[in-house]
């Protein structure tokens, strides 16, 4: 489990819930809930909300079917905690597993945020990133078999771009490498892309 990406993931999902400051009288009549608080409240029974289905792909692109051939299965993961976002893992069939914390509203983020263009090459022209969707990596599982030692090195946070083509439905995942969003250096972060078709 990679420490750092964890406290990332949190740290956005905490920023997301914190509360607008408010007068003094107002604070003092409201009590503030366990979200705005930053923690959980032992008291509460938190149950998750149900998640989907897992989705099957097969791999479609030249760098997918020379890093991940095969099948590449999304299974959606409840959430942890009340302060913690839903995620997904990302099984390959070669043994690649990735396991993923989701990042809502995370391709918006930054000031400028991130700019997609060109990132996923098979998808029609303008991208939208409101269909982007993110996830940082939690933890990873690595053959020693694997071609290539996975995805990336270290990746850090997935984009997931679905659309169509003449196949049918599409997934692209870009990686990216670092530790922060929007990266520092965009022109370094990205570390490659992989186009997966859906298995009818």
């Amino acid at each position: 489990m990679r420490v750092v990406i964890l406290g990332f993931a949190s740290l956005m999902a905490l920023a997301a819930c914190q509360p607008e400051a408010k007068p003094a009288q107002e604070s003092a009549a409201i009590a503030p809930t366990p979200e705005e608080l930053g923690q959980d409240d032992a008291d509460i029974v938190f149950e998750p909300a149900p998640v989907g289905p897992p989705k099957t792909y097969e791999a479609a692109s030249k760098t997918a079917m020379s890093f991940t051939p095969g099948k590449l299965t999304v299974t959606p993961t409840p959430q942890q905690s009340i302060n913690l976002p839903p995620g997904a893992t990302f099984v390959f069939e070669n043994g690649i597993r990735y396991d993923t914390v989701m990042v809502p509203g995370g391709a918006g983020m930054g000031d400028p945020a991130y700019d997609f263009k060109g990132v996923f090459p098979s998808a029609p022209d303008p991208v939208d990133p409101g269909m982007i969707e993110m996830y940082t990596v939690e933890g990873e599982t690595i053959p020693p078999t694997a071609p290539n030692g996975g995805l990336c090195d270290k990746p850090f946070i997935f984009a997931v771009y679905p659309h169509t083509d003449s196949q049918g439905e599409v997934i692209t995942i870009a990686v990216f490498i670092g530790e922060g969003w929007p990266p520092e250096k965009p022109e370094t972060a990205l570390c490659g892309t992989f186009a997966y078709s859906a298995v009818k």
